[in-house]
């Protein structure tokens, strides 16, 4: 992926890309550095947002006082490009010609680079970890459906699965919903534990999306956005997808 945005990039005039890949909610950008993580999540929202409000298979260009932009939509993803005001669209429109097919063939093989080939836990996202991605979900959900719902429906979907995943029998979730390991539990590490969080998120979000408008599963990168790149190394947001239920 990131080769096919670095020539995107290499178009005279071309600032730099954010692609948004609307089915998995991940985020791939090739910004100048003086971008931080908050910009960049400050525009990949609404950008994912935008994407699935238009119609697919369209272009859009901007005009600002100080650059050019241009947005691509389409079917799986969403892209846009800003540039300086010497940026030539037609030059940028033959490069994207073969750049955006190219993109939709890795998004629909799966081939997105480090996350697809490191679905395991070689990236450090132990159990600790995902436990801490779970209270940072709660965290970011307690403000939007209160903590009683929060509670409510993680210890609901942690019941329901804790029969398939064993780890999650050693997590408990207090009534601000924040879990934790029970003390005294052993638990091992195994290829299912990053599956049984992966899972875990994905059916509490759904169990939330049934009872409220105020959350869906599709916003998964918006409330873990401040790990967003270990939980994407690790492979968390694909299985994320595959348990989608």
């Amino acid at each position: 992926m990131d080769k096919i945005l670095a020539n995107i990039r290499a178009v005279p005039g071309v600032i730099g890309t954010i692609l948004v890949d609307k089915s998995r909610a991940l985020t791939y950008q090739l910004m100048p550095a003086s971008y931080s993580s908050e910009n960049i999540k400050n525009i990949a929202m609404p950008l994912l947002h935008l994407g699935q409000s238009l119609k697919h298979n369209m272009s859009l260009d901007f005009f600002f006082e100080n650059g050019l932009a241009r947005l691509y939509n389409r079917d799986q993803q969403i892209m846009l490009v800003v540039g300086h005001l010497d940026l030539n669209f037609n030059t940028l429109g033959m490069v994207c010609r073969e750049a955006i097919p190219a993109i939709n063939r890795k998004l629909t093989h799966g081939q997105l680079g480090l996350s697809s080939t490191r679905n395991d836990l070689s990236t450090g996202a132990g159990p600790e970890f995902l436990l801490k991605a779970i209270n940072i979900i709660s965290t970011n959900c307690v403000s939007k459906i209160g903590a009683y719902m929060v509670t409510k429906y993680l210890r609901k979907a942690k019941d329901e699965l804790s029969g398939t995943y064993p780890v999650l029998g050693g997590v408990s979730v207090d009534n601000n919903g924040i879990a934790s390991f029970i003390k005294g539990v052993a638990y091992e590490q195994d290829k299912d534990t990053l599956t049984a969080f992966a899972h875990w998120a994905n059916l509490y979000l759904s169990y939330c999306a049934k009872s409220t408008d105020n959350l869906k599963p599709a916003d998964i990168m918006e409330l873990t956005f401040e790990i967003k790149d270990k939980l994407d190394l690790s492979g968390f947001y694909q299985l994320y997808v595959d348990v989608g239920v």
